[in-house]
């Protein structure tokens, strides 16, 4: 690994150059992702059709999902404090942080799971589940990075990526009743047509 991509995995350094050096040297998260893609889409897909979901935006909301996985978990193992298969040890190892947006990391951790959420939103309609899962992902990519040193274990990246996903679920919100007053003024359209004098 080169020294500038071994020092941009903590974030303190990371710019838009930096970024595309990272995906350069590592091809494991594209090599991860399309795999993952092929998996969670498909299984999406499967629990769309079962549930009457819109299976298109399950689909996209499952590779949503896998890209934020690959991006986050599939590292490089011990650049960080490991907390091993313990998860007291995993869980002191992880650090609070303060919320912030001044790094290009920070931002990047609020847009992340966005995606995710609009369009596990649009799928589903159920804003609160979809807004819950965020947070449980969010954990869940953080207690793997604490656990394998492959990433550093913060609260705060919760913070941000909760934050994010808040504002996915708002933004596909506002998407489907637009939707649904567009629909309702067609409807409304049609009916006084229909209702005018020949």
């Amino acid at each position: 690994m080169s020294d500038t991509v071994r020092n941009v995995w903590d974030g303190v350094d990371l710019n838009y150059h930096n970024l595309i050096n990272i995906f350069l040297h590592h091809l494991e998260v594209p090599a991860s992702f399309v795999p993952g893609a092929l998996l969670l889409g498909g299984a999406a897909w499967w629990v769309a059709r079962s549930r009457g979901w819109n299976r298109k935006f399950a689909v996209l909301a499952g590779c949503s999902l896998a890209l934020a996985l690959a991006l986050t978990v599939v590292r490089p193992l011990g650049h960080f404090p490991a907390g091993g298969l313990s998860p007291l040890a995993t869980l002191r190892v992880c650090t609070v942080g303060s919320f912030s947006l001044v790094h290009l990391y920070e931002e990047l951790n609020v847009v992340m799971l966005v995606p995710f959420a609009i369009f596990g939103t649009l799928a589903t309609r159920r804003a609160v589940p979809v807004a819950i899962s965020t947070v449980l992902v969010s954990g869940f990519i953080e207690y793997v990075q604490g656990a394998t040193g492959g990433g550093e274990c913060q609260l705060r990246d919760i913070v941000h990526n909760t934050l994010g996903g808040v504002i996915g679920v708002l933004v596909a919100v506002a998407m489907l009743r637009l939707r649904a007053s567009q629909r309702d003024e067609i409807t409304a359209s049609v009916a006084a047509g229909s209702g005018s004098p020949r």
